[in-house]
């Protein structure tokens, strides 16, 4: 399925149904993509994974769009990847090969997207919804969002670049209360530590990411004032772009495919799978991380 073209300004389910997306932005250049599985709290999987591949790719090489806004339905931004979406075994008996997944897949379009993406936080960020963050050119969150990244719960290990960008944006220790220890932070916390770059008041509760005051919106407005409005302001915020996230782009896709060998390792041995299934003896899983 193709992205919506440059008039319309509707809403429209995308590809497998796991996102809806529109344009918005006075040009009709940016597009809101807003993660739709609220009955599972907008947790990832592969349908999702592959419906952000190709909103990746397609944004990446159409010029009728400058940037990309981020954001989830209802309640959740996301509560990260889905584990009862068949993650625990891999299916020929030869190892996981997450790089090749669509999940790793997802991971690399998001270090190589050229263009400016903008995380739009309305709810809670859990696992790979927090780690992307990370990656996002600006965070703008609300006084309902929350931060956490349980990996350890079930012996997962930093993905998506985490074990370095956490610690560059917050440093070793306080990296380390986040993914060694899995403490989960507020909104305020949060702009504190760098994460986000502003809390903003006053959004739509409704639940609609699509409602002319939600925060997605309200980021589409902030884009168009500071950004897009300017004398080719959608062309230079592409050099930007290049400048301030490209010359990092190599180190982050070695670091990431290291972490996913990791990754790799530990599912294949059993140890995910003997953590998780401990934990949901103590009745504390909830399938998503």
């Amino acid at each position: 399925m193709a992205l919506p073209l440059p008039h319309s300004r509707g809403i429209h389910s995308f590809g497998r149904g796991t996102v809806r997306i529109c344009r918005r932005g006075t040009g009709n250049d940016i597009v809101v993509v807003a993660l739709w599985r609220p009955r599972v709290k907008n947790a990832v999987n592969d349908d999702m994974y592959l419906d952000m591949i190709d909103i990746l790719a397609q944004s990446s090489h159409d010029s009728s769009i400058t940037a990309i806004v981020l954001t989830g339905a209802e309640s959740y931004f996301s509560s990260g990847a889905d584990l009862k979406d068949g993650n625990f075994e891999s299916e020929d008996g030869r190892g996981r090969d997450t790089l090749h997944r669509p999940a790793g897949r997802f991971m690399m379009a998001l270090l190589a997207f050229p263009k400016v993406i903008v995380a739009a936080v309305q709810g809670p960020a859990v696992g790979i919804g927090f780690t992307l963050l990370l990656h996002c050119d600006l965070c703008l969150c609300t006084e309902q969002a929350t931060f956490w990244a349980p990996f350890t719960r079930i012996a997962l290990v930093p993905e998506l670049c985490s074990s370095a960008t956490f610690i560059e944006t917050i440093g070793l220790s306080k990296a380390n209360e986040l993914l060694l220890l899995g403490k989960k932070i507020d909104a305020k916390t949060a702009l504190d530590w760098n994460i986000c770059s502003q809390i903003v008041g006053g959004c739509d509760q409704s639940g609609n990411p699509f409602h002319e005051n939600s925060l997605a919106s309200v980021a589409c407005q902030q884009l168009d004032r500071h950004l897009l409005s300017l004398p080719l302001g959608g062309k230079t915020s592409q050099v930007f772009v290049r400048m301030m996230r490209g010359k990092r782009r190599e180190r982050m896709e070695r670091l990431c495919r290291a972490e996913l060998v990791e990754l790799d390792r530990r599912f294949d041995s059993g140890e995910c799978l003997e953590a998780s299934l401990k934990l949901q003896l103590g009745g504390s899983s909830r399938g998503k991380l």
